[in-house]
């Protein structure tokens, strides 16, 4: 990154900082920024392209227990590639909220799948490296999501999680999961496609990563090697 980005997106996060004091919150190791405000709350990464050739990308948002990720994304991608954009995301984040509480109030107590019919159909695939996975209760807690998520865990030296299955359960447990105290945690994938494994159902553990390249099978292979720096 040159100098003259390094400044634009120093400049660009001092301004969000001073705009949401308190509500926003800038992880440089993971290059992610998250906004909470009550029962709204929204967390977005920031590729190293960032401001040359790439977007934002949402890892969470919703509001009152309403999922709001992917509209948040389909406005993220509708933004100009090259500038800067974290203000647009917030208040396209604003908007989106304020249009789910219009619905709330106009449907009463009616669940969000009856105000999105096809709401619980959505799907997800995370894929997760940490720097190691050797503690008891981190391995218990990863192999014990909630829902029908299935996937893969291999602890040691790196650990890898890969999750797959109805996306608000695989990014509850991711959340779950990054709020434990790890050496690092980085979110390699994030897809709205569930994946299909060998041993089908389940989170099952594995031995190294050989076991998890043959796991995700011949069809994800390559997938999954690029998404892990394997290739």
């Amino acid at each position: 990154m040159s100098t003259s980005i390094d400044e634009r997106l120093s400049d660009e996060l001092s301004l969000i900082n001073t705009m949401y004091v308190d509500q926003a919150s800038w992880v440089p190791s993971e290059r992610e920024l998250e906004f909470t405000d009550g029962s709204s709350n929204f967390a977005i990464r920031l590729p190293d392209e960032y401001l040359t050739s790439a977007l934002p990308t949402v890892i969470k948002a919703s509001a009152e227990k309403q999922d709001l990720r992917q509209a948040l994304s389909e406005k993220v991608r509708e933004m100009s590639v090259g500038e800067e954009v974290l203000d647009q995301i917030f208040e396209s984040f604003f908007a989106l909220v304020e249009t789910s509480k219009a619905a709330s109030q106009l449907l009463g107590a009616k669940p969000v799948a009856a105000m999105k019919p096809g709401e619980d159909l959505r799907k997800a695939t995370v894929i997760i490296w940490l720097h190691h996975l050797l503690n008891t209760n981190k391995r218990k807690l990863a192999l014990s999501p909630a829902g029908s998520v299935s996937g893969m865990t291999k602890p040691g030296y790196p650990g890898v999680l890969i999750y797959s299955g109805p996306s608000d359960a695989v990014h509850e447990h991711v959340n779950e999961l990054k709020a434990q105290n790890w050496a690092a945690f980085q979110v390699r994938l994030d897809s709205d496609e569930e994946w299909r494994f060998e041993h089908a159902k389940g989170v099952i553990e594995v031995e190294n990563l050989g076991d998890v390249v043959k796991g995700v099978g011949a069809k994800r292979k390559d997938e999954f090697m690029e998404a892990m720096r394997m290739k």
